[in-house]
Order: structure tokens, then C-alpha cells, then sequence
């Protein structure tokens, strides 16, 4: 299948093989999220990105943002606004006009000030089939996103699932050793 991808000439596959560098070079799985939110950004000419993974034990898609040396978090429901509805219906979406759209929940917006336009929010998914979160790109730079951004935006999601993946488990079992040496500190 041919399909225009952002930069213009560069083939997908090689596309593909820097991001798997990208993300494996990171040294923690927020490093992992912002070089892949980078990247995904500037490659599809948009203001802003996000990845929300999804914390199965709260039900809610979270996604960490620095600001500085600090790192919150923003948590949603994983079924609210349009990142939830990706998340929970398991579909891809081009939103040319978030305001406009029912399912779009502008309390992120509210929390951080920044206005969201439009949106392209894909499923973020392992090998497997498993759903792990989603991944967005807001606001184009010029016009309007489209379809093929939409697959491009999959097949990038695809391939770095994979090393998100493997960052989550690795930051989980590393928390999960935390809180045991620090129960039998006690």
C-alpha cells in the first residue's frame, strides 16, 4: 500500500526504524513517552502530542508531563473525552473541531490553558492486541489532518507500543521492588 508520509520522500520503514532506536535508547519509559511525543509531533507538523497509557487497576488513562525538573501527572477517566473513546471503542479518530464534537471533554484544556483544535488519536496497542493507551497529536500547524496522517500516526503507535511496553513493565517491577525494600524497612 502507498501512502504519503510525513517528511515527504523518507520511506516509511525507515521512519519506523528510527523511532525503535529512539525509544530503545531511552533510559526510563518518560523518556520513552517524551522522545516518542517529539517525534510524532514534528513528523506530523502538529502543535502539541500526548500518550495516555492506561492504569488498569484505577480505570483511568494517565499521561505524564514535565514542566521543568517536575513530572505530574494528568489522569481521565478511560472512557472519557475522545482519548477515552478511542481507548474504550478501540477506533482511531480525525477530529477537525474538538469543541464541536460531543465526546471531546475540555477539562484537560481547562487544567492547562491550552486550546485544543483538532485532533488525531489512535489506539496504542502491543504485538499482542492489547489495548496499553492511546496516542494523540493536536492541532495542526496548516489545515486540516486527514486520513493518511491518521494511518501514519497508527503505524508509528504500533511500533513504539512495543518498546513503551516493555519500559511500563520495567518501571512497574521496579516500583513494585520499592515498595517491598520499603515494607521491610518496617
Amino acid at each position: 500500500m502507498t501512502m504519503s508520509t510525513p517528511p515527504k520522500g523518507t520511506p516509511l520503514a525507515e521512519i519506523l526504524l528510527e523511532i525503535t532506536n529512539e525509544l530503545a535508547m531511552a533510559s526510563s519509559l518518560d523518556d520513552a513517552l517524551i522522545r516518542f511525543v517529539e517525534r510524532a509531533t514534528e513528523l506530523l507538523h502538529a502543535d502539541r502530542g500526548t500518550i495516555f497509557l492506561n492504569d488498569p487497576v484505577t480505570g483511568e488513562l494517565y499521561s505524564r508531563v514535565a514542566q521543568g525538573t517536575i513530572v505530574r501527572e494528568i489522569r481521565i477517566l478511560n472512557s472519557s473525552g475522545i482519548a477515552g473513546w478511542v481507548f474504550t471503542n478501540d477506533t482511531p479518530a480525525v477530529i477537525d473541531d474538538a469543541y464541536q464534537d460531543e465526546r471531546f471533554n475540555d477539562e484537560v484544556d481547562k487544567r492547562t490553558g491550552y486550546q485544543t483544535r483538532s485532533i488525531l488519536c489512535v489506539p496504542l496497542k502491543t504485538l499482542g492486541g492489547e489495548k496499553i493507551g492511546v496516542a494523540q497529536v493536536l492541532n495542526r500547524k496548516e489545515g486540516q489532518f486527514d486520513k493518511n496522517e491518521l494511518e501514519f500516526l497508527q503505524r508509528l503507535s504500533g511500533q513504539a507500543a512495543i518498546a513503551l511496553q516493555t519500559k511500563l513493565i520495567v518501571e512497574r517491577s521496579e516500583h513494585s521492588r520499592r515498595q517491598e525494600s520499603a515494607f521491610l524497612d518496617v
